[in-house]
């Protein structure tokens, strides 16, 4: 079925007729720094040597830039087409991050190519009142301390490799599917995507994402909500152990100057060797004036498989806001606490101040 999928948008994609302008080109970006003042011994150990060597240091700079470079044009018949290229602006594994290639019109949107999945693009999650994402993690501060896991969907198809399909808004409800064929190659691939490595490999295969999401308004409130799913075939050392699945189901209530909202996300992963998540991610935001918001979440997640001294479950919490200190530049400011419980649990605070950049 995923092969007839992807041979049929690959022949749409064929025909598509010239582009009837030059395209145009678009830089734009983010830089976002953050300096930390940390409250912690150790950082998360899960039993190995590398681990347990960790420590945190008492005063850190830490940092999430990304430059997107953007091209557009127009077909002979009204079609869109255009690319993304991600840079990472800030040393990563994947200095190349999100690249992809897409065309829409009265059809919807087809997009091939590096970039997040149908269902966590669609994912209604926590309103932002630092600046920055409260359930991400960027600056891998509550990683570091416990087994943190992202209530979004980027673990099994990540940045592969893929196709994915948005359909037009009708009444308020859009629809998104994406086909991964493999996420071997989590950050996408060029030639390097052909072959597969066998030994010691762990990655996830036929991966099949979907999304729907609402957007209304009802009397003063401005309602969001979505449901999504991602699911694929875990293979180890070459061999299927099973299929993952991870469902969310996401809610955001706006009026007036708050936003409330947030994401309850469920992983069935222990039949495929995995650990089961139960994930519940909740913000609320307010616009104290029209430079600064303010603004709280929480974050707890339940191992409901524990069959390993590593399983913990963890408590986030986050307060904070941020204010704008002129056009596309911000101030920064929060405080995150860490709780976990297991036999490998650690605590710890992380007080934060930093510019947001964008541009």
């Amino acid at each position: 079925m995923q092969k007839s999928i992807l041979w049929a948008a690959a022949a749409g994609l064929s025909l598509s007729p010239a582009v009837a302008e030059p395209f145009s080109f678009s830089v734009g970006g983010y830089f976002n720094s953050v300096l930390y003042s940390v409250d912690a011994d150790t950082g998360y150990d899960d039993g190995s040597k590398a681990s347990a060597a960790k420590a945190f240091k008492d005063i850190s700079f830490q940092e999430d830039a990304e430059i997107i470079f953007k091209a557009k044009g127009k077909t002979n018949n009204g079609l869109t087409v255009g690319m993304q290229i991600q840079l990472e602006g800030a040393t990563e594994s994947d200095q190349i991050d999100e690249h992809y290639i897409y065309v829409s019109g009265d059809f919807g949107k087809l997009e091939v190519g590096a970039e997040n999945s149908g269902a966590d693009k669609l994912q209604i999650q926590a309103p932002s009142f630092a600046g920055w994402k409260t359930y991400d993690n960027n600056f891998g501060t509550w990683s570091s301390v416990a087994k943190y896991e992202k209530p979004k969907h980027d673990n099994y198809s990540a940045d592969a490799n893929k196709l994915t399909y948005y359909s037009p808004m009708i009444s308020g409800l859009q629809a998104a599917v994406s086909i991964t064929p493999s996420s071997e190659n989590k950050n996408g691939a060029g030639t390097d995507a052909l072959l597969a490595e066998l030994e010691g490999a762990k990655t996830h295969e036929d991966i099949t994402s979907l999304g729907v999401r609402y957007t209304g308004k009802f009397g003063g409130v401005r309602v969001k909500a979505s449901v999504t799913t991602e699911q694929g075939d875990y293979i180890k050392d070459g061999e299927n152990k099973g299929e993952m699945e991870e469902t969310a189901y996401g809610v955001s209530l706006s009026s007036g100057r708050f936003t409330l909202g947030g994401t309850h996300f469920i992983s069935d992963e222990a039949s495929a060797g995995g650990n089961d998540w139960e994930i519940t991610h909740l913000g609320l935001a307010y616009k104290w004036s029209k430079a600064t918001t303010l603004g709280f979440a929480v974050h707890t997640q339940k191992d409901t498989q524990t069959n390993s001294d590593a399983d913990m479950d963890t408590d986030v919490t986050i307060i904070g806001g941020s204010t704008k200190l002129g056009s596309g530049v911000k101030l920064t400011y929060t405080h995150e606490s860490v709780e976990s419980s297991g036999a490998l649990a650690k605590d710890a605070s992380f007080t934060g101040v930093g510019l947001l950049l964008k541009f």
